[in-house]
């Protein structure tokens, strides 16, 4: 029988077999070049003690394996997935994992949140590493290990990016490429149709017809539909049939993509409750609120683009199933993996929904990595919300300090940048000459400053509104590892 092996927080260790395939053929060494966790700076001790944790997991290369991390991101891994510098699969391989789940982890691990000259709203990052007897290891050709990154916002025009330390150890996110838009299908009885409405809710015989088994096995079984039924609770009060229509689109049209029920929803409102929409009013309690509200959502849910849902049952998939045996159906090598993937992505939301773990009610990102290092899932902030902004830190110390790293924070939308530049004690978010980065100008923000010497550490924040111009003072003081830690939790609050 298959056997996939559940990994959480520990670390476990497979013994070795007695024996194993070998391609008896010796094949010439591969390049594999050693992946970057973390460049060394000036002040890199001080921001050791503050990383979050490096997470270790060892597991049998020619095993499938879940392994899920503290945080809750689930890495599948089908066996035979890397190869080592002589071309073999290795059996026993350490796999390394790294969660940055929040702004304060983004600060705390000295990264950012910006491609090349744009800010990037991020909605996690991960570090994958691979290694068998601390060599590193390489995903083969044609290979991936598929993720799903629990987040506590989802946004539609997230993608995923790969990142690249630049020679001043600042982190630069490149390559973007589009999440994966599949629907992993689960038993109706484990969805919870009836909340989020507040004190609203669709009435029973509409959760009936919701949860009717007619529908196992398609969008309606789906934790993506599960968030649209907040919606369709909200819309059950004081908006007469609203719930209903929006209720017959999804289930009349359950052979289609989501994405196209979505869309559908959205037409319905244009259709039949313009008069009451209006986006640019801010929102309040009453009919035009709400309606506007409801079509904002709907736009939301279609431009997440999700498509139909990987029926298992049709593709003959269960426990003992291969993706030998999906090849051998007529199926590509890459949609077989690809299908057990999801199939092993389904046993672990399953359980983690009947264990009532919280992170499967998070929302996530879905998608597969082909190279291994850093990779963060995000999206460019739109132009509209930004400004040109010339306004200078001035950081000052009782004592001389060699080097300080600041960061701008930006709570609102988990943006983290540091510092382009500086002249003396003065440090700029924004470029002089070319390449110059505009700023959310009046946003809630953040000026986080770090300093380390003689093993002492040196450390500042001050919250702002982001100005057009202007020079903010910030003051380091000497204090220790503890406090900064302390103050680096409570970062955000209020």
């Amino acid at each position: 029988m298959k056997m996939i092996r559940y990994i959480t927080i520990a670390v476990l260790t497979f013994g070795l077999f007695s024996c194993t395939h070998r391609d008896s053929k010796e094949i010439l060494q591969i390049k594999i070049d050693d992946r970057v966790l973390y460049p060394k700076t000036n002040i890199s001790v001080l921001f050791d003690s503050l990383r979050p944790p490096t997470q270790s997991f060892s597991i049998n290369g020619e095993k499938d394996t879940l392994i899920v991390g503290l945080n809750g991101t689930t890495l599948t891994i089908l066996k035979n997935t890397f190869v080592n510098r002589n071309g073999h699969t290795p059996r026993t391989v350490t796999i390394n994992l790294v969660e940055i789940n929040s702004i304060s982890d983004i600060i705390n691990a000295n990264l950012q949140t910006t491609s090349g000259n744009d800010i990037l709203q991020t909605g996690g990052m991960l570090f994958i590493d691979a290694k068998e007897n601390n060599e590193s290891l390489e995903i083969v050709n044609g290979k991936s290990i598929h993720v799903e990154l629990k987040s506590r916002f989802k946004a539609p025009e997230m993608k995923v990016f790969g990142g690249n330390f630049d020679s001043n150890g600042k982190m630069d996110w490149i390559a973007p490429r589009n999440l994966e838009s599949y629907l992993i299908p689960i038993p109706l009885n484990l969805l919870d149709f009836s909340k989020g409405g507040l004190e609203c809710r669709m009435t029973e015989k509409q959760i009936q017809l919701l949860t009717d088994s007619k529908f196992e096995n398609t969008f309606i079984a789906t934790r993506e539909f599960e968030e649209r039924t907040r919606i369709l609770n909200l819309a059950s009060c004081g908006h007469g049939d609203l719930s209903q229509r929006l209720i017959d689109i999804y289930t009349s049209n359950t052979d289609r993509p989501l994405f196209v029920s979505d869309s559908l929803a959205v037409e319905y409102l244009l259709e039949n409750h313009r008069t009451k929409i209006d986006t640019v009013k801010k929102f309040e309690f009453n009919e035009i609120g709400w309606t506007t509200y409801f079509y904002q959502t709907f736009n939301f849910f279609t431009k997440e683009h999700l498509t139909k849902v990987i029926d298992f049952d049709k593709l003959g998939i269960s426990e003992t199933t291969t993706s030998e045996d999906l090849s051998s159906r007529g199926h590509s090598q890459s949609d077989a993996d690809k299908y057990i993937t999801f199939f092993e992505q389904r046993k672990q939301i399953v359980k983690a929904i009947e264990t009532k773990n919280q992170s499967s009610r998070l929302a996530s990102y879905s998608f597969s990595v082909n190279n291994l290092g850093w990779v963060n899932v995000d999206r460019f902030i739109d132009n509209k919300d930004v400004d040109v902004s010339t306004f200078l830190v001035q950081v000052k110390s009782s004592d001389s300090l060699d080097f300080i790293s600041v960061s701008l924070v930006i709570p609102r939308l988990n943006v983290a940048v540091m510092s382009t530049h500086n002249e003396g004690n003065s440090y700029s978010f924004t470029k002089k000459d070319d390449g110059y980065r505009k700023l959310p100008v009046g946003q809630d923000a953040i000026i986080v400053a770090f300093s380390y010497k003689d093993n002492r550490p040196y450390f500042g924040r001050q919250k702002i509104k982001i100005p057009k111009d202007g020079t903010i003072d910030l003051t380091l003081s000497v204090t220790n590892e503890l406090t900064v830690k302390s103050d680096m939790a409570k970062l955000t609050e209020q």
